[in-house]
C-alpha cells in the first residue's frame, strides 16, 4: 500500500499557475554605467538591483568591501566577553542547533576559538530528547561541567529561561542567532542578532554562520589591534569560508548582499578539497574531483546530508565530521550521514504520501488558506521537509507535526508573499513553543489544541496577508527564441550566479514550439526536444510538471532555465522546464 500511496504522490498535479514578467525598468542605464549587455543588466534590474555600486558588488564583489563587522549591535560587548573568557582560561561551551547553518555555525566557532588556545566544548542538541532550542537539563549539565561561558549557534534569541538559568549557574551567554526577535530579549552578555540592526543593516540577512563569522572577524581585529599575534599565529578565517558557505546556502538565506560575497568566496575554498569532512561528503555524494562545485551542490547533495542526521540521529555526527582533521575518520562519518540521508528520504516519501491523503480528505480543502497535519507515525525530524512539498502541491501555507505522548512537534512552511511567522503570532496562545522566519516556522502544540489551530489555518490566522498571494504564479525574467538560446547566453546568465533564494535561477519563456520524442522518465520527469518554427530543435527535462506525455502533441508554450549537462566528456545545453502548457 505504501508504494501505490507513494505513485499517487509523485502524479499529483501541481496547481495551475499564471505566468508574469519580472519588471526590469532601467536596465539601460546599468547597462551603460558598467558597460554590461542587455541580458545580465536586465536580469541585474528585475532583481531590484539599480544601482550601479550595488551591481557592481553583485556582479564582483569581494571579501574587501565586506562592511566593519564592529557596527553589528553588541560585537564590542561580545568580543571582550570571549577576549576575557580566552584570558582567564574560562571553559566555553558552543551550543549549536540541529540543522545544517547550526552544525557550520558551531564548527566554525571551535575551530576558531581552539586556535586561538581556548578551553572550547560543544554541544549539538538532540530533535527529541532536547526539543526546540536550549533545554534546561543542558543548561544544568553546563553548571555542573564548571562552564563560564556560553556562545549560542543559531538559537538563543527567545531562550529567556535557559540563559535565566544559564546565569544562576554563573555562566555568561553570547548569543548568535538570526531568528526574528522576540518582544523582549534574553538577559544575556551579548546578542548578535542582524534583525537588531533593521532591516536597512547590511547584515540583515545573514544566516547563523554568518553572524559567527562576523564574530570572528571582529574578535581577530581587535587581537590584531592588542598585538597579541606576536606571541601566536593568526587565524586565517578564509579557511572557514566553506563552512560559511554551506550553511548559508542550506538554511535558505538570500543570496544577496553579504551572502553572495561569502557564498562565492567559500564555494573557491570549498572546490580546493582541504577539508576533509567535506571532501568525503563530496565523494559519498557522487560529486567528482573535476565538478565544477556551486550553489546546487550545497543546497542539495551536502545540506541534506549534514540536516539528514540532525533529522533522524545526531546532528552531533555532523559536527564530528565538519571538526573531522582525519580522512578516514571523516569518511567514516560521511558514509553515515549518506545512509542517514538515504533514509530520510524513504521516511520522506512515505510521509507525504500520507500528507498528501490526509489533505485531500478535507471537505473544504479548496477553501483553505492553510493546512495543519498530523500524524502519530510520522517522525517529527522529517516533517519540514514535507511541509514543503505539500506547499509546493497546495499552494498554501502548511504545518506538518509529528504526534507523541500527547504533544505535537513539526514545522511550517509558506508560499511566497505570506507571512508564516506573523500566522504564528496570532495562534500564539494555542502552542507551548515556536521559532522561527517569515517563510519557515517549528512548534510544539498539545495535541488537544490541535483542532483550534487547524480551525485559525483555515483562515483567521492570515487576516491582513495579501489575497493575490493564493493565486499561484511563476515569474519570468524574458521572453527568449529558442534561436537564442545559446552558449552566449549560458555565460551572460552566469555572470549572476550563485543562484538561490533571493537571487533566483533566470527563467525564460518561449511560445509557438513543437515537442518531439517525448519520453516519460522515473519520478515523474519527462523528456523531449523542442523545437520552434523551422529552427533547430533543443533538448529539454523537466520533473513534477503535472503533465503527462500525451498531452503534448499540439502548440507549446514554456518556461524554463538553462542547464549545462555534461556526458561522457561532450557539453550540451538544455533547457530544464519549469512548467509547460498546450496553447
Amino acid at each position: 500500500m505504501k508504494g501505490s500511496r507513494v505513485e499517487v504522490a509523485l502524479q499529483l498535479p501541481k496547481p495551475e499557475r499564471t505566468w508574469t514578467l519580472r519588471e526590469a525598468e532601467g536596465w539601460q542605464d546599468l547597462a551603460s554605467a558598467l558597460s554590461l549587455e542587455e541580458l545580465p543588466a536586465r536580469l541585474l534590474a528585475s532583481r531590484g538591483v539599480h544601482d550601479p555600486e550595488l551591481a557592481r558588488l553583485w556582479l564582483g564583489g569581494s571579501l574587501r568591501d565586506l562592511p566593519d563587522p564592529r557596527t553589528l549591535i553588541d560585537m564590542d560587548a561580545a568580543v571582550e566577553r570571549v577576549l576575557g573568557a580566552l584570558d582567564r582560561r574560562e571553559p566555553i561551551c558552543v551550543h549549536g542547533d540541529y540543522d545544517a547553518d547550526g552544525c557550520t555555525s558551531t564548527a566554525v566557532l571551535v575551530h576558531l576559538l581552539r586556535d586561538l588556545g581556548g578551553d572550547v566544548s560543544w554541544y549539538a542538541p538532540h530533535r527529541q530528547r532536547d526539543g526546540y532550542g536550549i533545554a534546561l537539563h543542558t543548561v544544568d549539565r553546563l553548571g555542573d561541567e564548571g562552564v563560564k561561558l556560553m556562545i549560542t549557534c543559531d538559537t538563543g534569541v527567545s531562550a529567556h529561561a535557559a540563559i535565566d538559568r544559564a546565569r544562576e549557574h554563573g555562566i555568561d551567554t553570547v548569543v548568535c542567532d538570526h531568528h526574528t526577535l522576540p518582544a523582549e530579549l534574553p538577559q544575556a552578555a551579548a546578542i548578535l542578532n542582524p534583525k537588531r540592526d533593521g532591516e536597512d543593516s547590511p547584515f540583515a540577512e545573514l544566516a547563523a554562520v554568518g553572524v559567527v563569522f562576523m564574530l570572528a572577524i571582529a574578535l581577530r581585529a581587535r587581537m590584531r589591534e592588542d598585538g597579541r599575534f606576536e606571541r601566536r599565529p593568526e587565524p586565517d578565517l578564509r579557511e572557514q569560508l566553506d563552512l560559511v558557505a554551506l550553511g548559508t546556502v542550506a538554511d535558505l538565506a538570500p543570496l544577496r548582499g553579504i551572502n553572495r560575497i561569502l557564498v562565492n568566496a567559500g564555494l573557491r575554498v570549498l572546490a580546493r578539497r582541504r577539508r576533509v569532512g567535506l571532501r568525503a561528503l563530496l565523494e559519498v555524494s557522487g560529486v567528482r574531483p573535476d565538478q565544477g562545485l556551486d550553489a546546487s551542490h550545497l543546497g542539495f547533495r551536502l545540506g541534506p546530508r549534514i540536516n539528514a542526521a540532525g533529522r533522524l540521529d545526531e546532528a552531533a555526527r555532523s559536527v564530528e565530521l565538519l571538526l573531522a582533521d582525519d580522512l578516514e575518520v571523516a569518511r567514516d562519518r560521511a558514509e553515515a550521514l549518506d545512509a542517514f540521508n538515504r533514509k530520510r528520504q524513504q521516511t520522506e516519501r512515505e510521509i507525504l504520501a500520507d500528507a498528501l491523503n490526509q489533505a485531500q480528505a478535507l471537505p473544504d480543502l479548496a477553501h483553505r488558506k492553510g493546512l495543519v497535519l498530523w500524524s502519530e507515525s510520522w517522525h517529527p525530524g522529517v516533517v519540514g521537509i514535507v511541509a514543503a512539498r505539500i506547499v509546493q502541491a497546495f499552494h498554501k501555507p502548511a504545518l506538518v507535526l509529528g504526534l507523541r505522548d500527547g504533544m505535537a512537534t513539526g514545522s511550517g512552511r509558506t508560499i511566497r508573499g505570506v507571512n508564516l511567522y506573523g500566522a504564528l503570532q496570532r495562534c500564539d496562545s494555542l502552542m507551548e513553543r515556536w521559532g522561527g522566519h517569515r517563510a519557515a516556522a517549528g512548534l510544539t502544540i498539545s495535541e488537544e489544541k490541535l483542532p483550534a489551530l487547524l480551525e485559525q489555518f483555515a483562515g483567521p490566522a492570515f487576516d491582513g496577508e495579501p489575497e493575490d498571494a493564493w493565486q499561484a504564479s511563476l515569474s519570468a525574467d524574458a521572453e527568449l527564441p529558442l534561436s537564442q538560446v545559446s552558449w552566449d547566453t549560458w555565460n551572460a546568465v552566469q555572470q549572476l550566479a550563485p543562484f538561490g533564494i533571493g537571487n533566483p535561477e533566470p527563467v525564460f519563456i518561449a511560445r509557438g514550439l513543437q515537442a518531439s520524442g517525448v519520453k516519460a522518465l522515473n519520478k515523474g520527469g519527462i523528456r523531449m526536444n523542442l523545437r520552434q518554427g523551422g529552427g533547430p530543435s533543443r533538448a529539454a527535462v523537466g520533473f513534477g510538471l503535472g503533465v503527462e506525455p500525451h498531452e503534448l502533441g499540439g502548440e507549446l508554450e514554456a518556461a524554463f532555465c538553462l542547464q549545462e549537462n555534461v556526458w561522457r566528456g561532450e557539453r550540451k545545453l538544455e533547457l530544464r522546464l519549469r512548467d509547460v502548457r498546450a496553447v
